[in-house]
């Protein structure tokens, strides 16, 4: 299995989040961390607001839904990673949801699990069934076990004793040829994924696992901190991860002109500028391009700083919480644990903020282009043709089809019926044809009327369906406007004009 540059995998317990602030906190995190799949326990959504993860950074969305106050898995994977989906298998109770995909050529499985805490045997056995009908050789396990493989290890207060559920665990990465990621890479360390507060206890229950044959492919595997919801994340860095690059267009935020620092920096540097290059012999146009791009630059430079402060102020406070747990565990202090509560409050609150501005930002940007055919219109519209699909229709009959060309004629032959004329179609064709020669006749009869004037009458002038010659007479009244002739009589000839009358009626 092969990639091209450094991501991360990662899996998460995040306790909830149907809350708009806290789904973009996590989103947030997950791509400081260059998180590349994602995979997600206790989501606690419905179908639809399970869809909403799929933006920003997220290409592609696999969930199992329960309810809004229980369970749900959701798998995260990012729209630059080339991942081609074979097949896909969830339950109906928002446990586990596995992916079978292609992965630059290889073939991979991605499993997220959300196991029960009551010990279950019969969960374990469905799952290592359906992971066997599955069929893969490269398998990456992530989630939510709810229960320790090495109780001496993973609990705090140590424990001695493997539940059922552990055994069941340990039969699945046995029979799979999996590795725990974490304890592969720290065979001795002590960290924690879940906390209680009630308990006073600590265990770690989140585990990444994956087949043997990738497992090379690790850089690095950490337990992240305890801040917006009651587990740490498990990261692991893979190398190399292919990496598409794309054209980014800078623009400046306009939330930034209401800090007075930022107020007072940009005010700073135009009076800089102006005093250096405002000069005589510069042209206006000139000063003005050279302004804007000096500008910009200070800008992204104000602003990289500012946000360059923000994260090492969020790094200091994660290694605090990692220094305060360590302690507490060792300790069993309760000002620690007043301490270690206290940095947690405080993290969650500075991640909490930068959503709440990412939230709004996205919202503005939302309402000025609400009315405008740009990519958040296209976001809307991508998935409306899914959505408006006909897979089924009653035709006149009374009968149900479900072909798409069974359903393309029934659409036709009800859009024919309703646009065809009411009107008997002989009539139609009889009358038409009453105007077309009317039309004829006037045509020739105008010709005629020329041909008397300029007194350069033709042998034979020709209709479709009449004959004048010059030895008839042409006449027209022009009260009634009606056409008529009439045979002039010739003393000089005593045979009869071979010339026939026309076949109508006069004053028709």
């Amino acid at each position: 299995m092969t990639f091209s540059q450094s991501s991360a995998i990662s899996t998460w317990n995040v306790k909830g989040s149907n809350n708009v602030v806290k789904k973009k906190s996590i989103l947030n995190s997950l791509k400081k961390d260059l998180t590349h799949i994602a995979f997600l326990q206790e989501t606690h959504l419905t179908d639809d607001e399970h869809r909403k993860y799929c933006r920003e950074w997220v290409g592609q969305i696999f969930f199992s839904s329960y309810s809004t106050n229980q369970r749900g898995v959701i798998t995260l994977i990012h729209k630059n990673l080339p991942f081609n989906v074979i097949a896909t298998h969830k339950d109906n109770e928002g446990r586990y949801i596995l992916v079978k995909g292609m992965l630059h050529g290889e073939t991979v499985l991605l499993g997220n699990i959300y196991a029960p805490h009551a010990q279950d045997g019969e969960f374990y056995t469905v799952l290592f069934s359906q992971l066997v009908d599955m069929d893969c050789a490269n398998i990456i396990l992530a989630g939510d076990f709810n229960c320790v493989l090495c109780p001496k290890m993973d609990k705090f207060p140590p424990q001695s004793i493997l539940t059922k559920n552990s055994k069941a665990l340990w039969q699945i990465i046995n029979e799979l040829d999996l590795i725990d990621v974490w304890r592969h890479y720290n065979p001795l360390s002590k960290e924690y994924t879940f906390h209680s507060n009630p308990h006073l206890s600590a265990s770690c229950i989140d585990y990444i696992f994956m087949s043997k044959c990738i497992s090379q492919l690790v850089q690095q595997v950490n337990i992240g901190h305890i801040g917006l919801s009651d587990h740490a994340p498990v990261v692991l860095t893979i190398q190399p991860m292919r990496h598409i690059e794309r054209s980014r267009s800078w623009k400046m935020s306009t939330l930034s002109l209401l800090d007075e620092k930022f107020i007072h920096f940009i005010t700073e540097q135009t009076t800089v500028f102006l005093e250096i290059n405002d000069k005589e012999e510069i042209d206006t146009r000139t000063l003005w391009d050279s302004y804007k791009a000096y500008m910009r630059g200070m800008i992204i430079s104000y602003t990289s700083h500012k946000r360059k402060q923000r994260l090492i102020r969020q790094l200091e406070i994660e290694n605090n919480i990692k220094k305060l747990e360590k302690q507490y565990y060792v300790t069993k202090s309760a000002e620690t644990l007043s301490e270690l509560n206290i940095a947690r409050t405080s993290l969650r609150n500075l991640i909490m903020r930068k959503a709440e501005r990412d939230v709004l930002l996205a919202r503005q940007r939302l309402f000025e282009s609400a009315s405008k055919p740009n990519r958040f219109l296209a976001r809307l519209a991508r998935n409306t043709p899914s959505s408006s699909f006909i897979t089924a229709i009653v035709d006149v009959n009374g009968e149900r089809q479900v072909g798409n060309r069974q359903i393309n004629e029934c659409f036709r032959e009800f859009y024919t019926n309703l646009y065809q004329s009411e009107m008997d179609i002989t009539r139609l064709n009889s009358v038409g044809n009453y105007k077309r020669k009317k039309r004829d006749l006037y045509s020739c009869c105008a010709s005629m009327v020329g041909q008397h004037e300029n007194r350069k009458p033709k042998k034979l002038l020709c209709t479709k369906k009449a004959h004048i010659c010059p030895q008839h007479n042409f006449v027209k009244d022009m009260t009634s406007h009606r056409i008529g002739w009439g045979v002039r009589s010739n003393p000089k000839r005593t045979q009869q004009s071979p010339c026939t009358a026309l076949p109508f009626q006069r004053g028709t």
